[in-house]
């Protein structure tokens, strides 16, 4: 990552993880259908939404996998095969973790912590 960018990031990852929080976005209803309906989509309090998609989902397998073997991520069948459903993990949308993301590795996360 840029230089520039982690200084950014540093700077001013307290207020982006307020700036990201549920309760704060849920005004911006044209942003996402679950502020448009006033509800989360993983229920959690403090939920955040600054890695709406988790950043943790590695695409480059058919499958998909979690490069943080999250225990509440779990395959299931679709019509093309199985693909990972990660609705029940919370570990992008907590905000200690969205600092830990950021800020300990700098979206290496094939080295990312484990949960």
């Amino acid at each position: 990552m840029h230089e520039l960018a982690k200084n950014i990031i540093t700077e001013r990852i307290d207020e982006l993880i307020k700036e990201w929080n549920f309760e704060n976005r849920k005004s911006n209803a044209d942003e996402c259908i679950c502020y448009q309906q006033g509800k989360k989509c993983h229920d959690i309090k403090n939920l955040n939404c600054f890695f709406c998609y988790c950043p943790n989902y590695d695409t480059s397998v058919k499958e998909g996998r979690c490069f943080i073997n999250s225990p509440k991520a779990k395959y299931i069948d679709n019509h093309n095969g199985k693909i990972l459903d990660c609705s029940d993990c919370d570990f992008p949308h907590k905000p200690e973790n969205i600092k830990k993301l950021l800020t300990r590795r700098f979206y290496n996360f094939t080295a990312c912590i484990k949960q």
